[in-house]
């Protein structure tokens, strides 16, 4: 069941209905009602992950009941070895026996058995049957967010071990985030929900426009992707450069629309999710572009790997060597892959340089009037090339990012750069312009909307009248096949 599919609209309004008609705000300041409430959306949640696999719901139980005791013993233990010890602990079950056997086992296994075969000649490291629960990646990190935060004395442990397991697998959020803290989001269960207070349009637009993404123009260019990433030897080098551009240009939609469309969900459930995206495509540095990307990802790893490894509090050197481990992380975070730990890797290079190049060319405020008025003329100019670069940069990472293999990566990175000849359609011109226009174009409404705040707001008549006709389109132009959403992988 995904939010794209005609189950998840029945599951939907089921769960909408029978929570606040079930449930009437009115009494919903009683803490009976709001625990009948949190085990009725726990039970719902589990369905959802559960849908899947059946399994799926004991490992998330699992993690789930391992920290919520961890978080009690903290707040109960003084002497500070022990504290480390069941810190320690969930952090060793949750990322080594969890998320590193599911996730990495096999990845590792094949690793070793490919470097110990060509001396040995055997395989060492049995490889298993191993199905990863959808969105393993991001309920691990949640959960563990609260068991260090605890730690840190930064909240107080949740003594309800019903709210803090729907905190954990709520399911809006569940198999491919935003990632929430507890801190965000447990305060939430204890506010009592009223209906009138809920942001039907804003939630409905985020929904949609979450679809239009993902099942609309993220499945429309699946075809061309998958053709040209499957054989990259087969191809023409302007067919690769396509296919960088598309590939990249899918994971934002694909997954920037899942975000919207889980963030439309929970607001019309009461709640509220942290920002995913915004506007990534208009950055002109690679931070900047990092700051816009994966906002809930990046923030957990500033404030649970960055900064305890010093941050920027250290000298330049190291702070360099912070930022390109963070980004390693994130690439080993992504995927079980080579290509993903690569990627990841590359990333942080080019942040690394960004760092480098600051610190030779430190931007200073220009006071001179003649010098403003040229900064005025050069500056369009220096966001296209500025923006040109690091969009470049980001679909060359794309590549590894795609690719199903370490092999296709480089036979497609070598392909773009000595443009190879091969097979090159018309359609993919087609396609390629059509994004590159499509997705353009949302971005400088957006930013024109959030940004500039240049935006009048619609009737409400007038907005609620066009949803019929809005949802008809997007049933038109839905593709029959859809295609599942990458992040589940994660």
């Amino acid at each position: 069941m995904i939010f794209s599919d005609f189950e998840y609209f029945v599951f939907f309004i089921f769960v909408f209905f029978t929570a606040w008609y079930l449930f009437p705000a009115v009494f919903r300041e009683k803490t009976k009602e709001i625990r009948i409430l949190h085990i009725f959306l726990l039970v719902c949640s589990y369905f959802f992950y559960m849908n899947w696999d059946y399994r799926f719901g004991g490992l998330i139980l699992l993690s789930t009941a391992i920290d919520y005791f961890v978080g009690l013993k903290l707040d109960k233990e003084e002497r500070e070895r022990y504290r480390l010890f069941y810190l320690y602990f969930s952090l060793i079950t949750n990322l080594v026996f969890i998320l590193g056997f599911f996730k990495y086992y096999n990845f590792l296994a094949n690793s070793f058995n490919a470097i110990t075969g060509e001396v040995f000649g055997a395989n060492w490291v049995p490889i298993l049957s191993i199905i990863l629960p959808a969105g393993i990646s991001f309920f691990t990190f949640q959960s563990l967010s609260y068991t260090i935060d605890v730690y840190r004395r930064e909240i107080a442990p949740e003594r309800d071990f019903v709210r803090f397991a729907l905190f954990v697998s709520f399911f809006p959020q569940l198999v491919a985030g935003p990632i929430v803290t507890a801190r965000t989001f447990m305060p939430q269960l204890y506010a009592p929900k009223e209906f009138h207070e809920i942001e039907f349009r804003v939630a409905i637009r985020y929904f949609a426009l979450g679809y239009f993404k993902k099942a609309v123009l993220s499945d429309w260019m699946a075809p061309t992707i998958e053709t040209i990433f499957q054989d990259p030897a087969g191809h023409d080098g302007y067919a690769l450069i396509i296919g960088a551009i598309l590939g990249g240009t899918q994971v934002y939609l694909d997954f920037s629309g899942y975000s919207d469309m889980a963030i439309g969900s929970a607001k019309l459930l009461g709640y509220k999710l942290p920002t995913n995206f915004n506007l990534p495509f208009i950055a002109t540095t690679v931070s900047g572009f990092w700051r816009r990307w994966h906002m809930t990802l990046n923030s957990w790893l500033r404030d649970y790997v960055y900064i305890p490894m010093g941050g920027s509090r250290v000298t330049p050197i190291r702070r360099k060597f912070n930022l390109w481990f963070t980004m390693f992380v994130s690439g080993v975070w992504h995927g079980a892959q080579w290509t993903y730990v690569f990627w990841g890797s590359l990333n942080g290079v080019w942040y690394v340089i960004e760092e480098f190049w600051n610190d030779m060319f430190p931007k200073k405020k220009d006071t001179w009037e003649s010098k403003a008025i040229f900064l005025k003329i050069l500056s369009p100019i220096l966001f296209i090339f500025q923006n040109f670069l690091q969009t470049s940069l980001f679909f060359l990472g794309a590549i590894f990012f795609r690719s199903l293999s370490w092999e296709n990566a480089w036979i497609h990175l070598k392909g773009i750069f000595v443009l190879q000849s091969g097979i090159l359609r018309p359609y993919m011109w087609k396609d390629c312009i059509w994004t590159v226009l499509i997705v353009g174009a949302g971005h400088i409404l957006g930013y024109w909307i959030f940004e500039k705040g240049k935006w009048k707001e619609i009737p409400a008549n007038l907005e609620f009248a066009a949803y019929p006709f809005l949802f008809l389109v997007l049933n038109l132009a839905t593709p029959e096949n859809s295609a599942p959403f990458i992040y589940f992988q994660f």
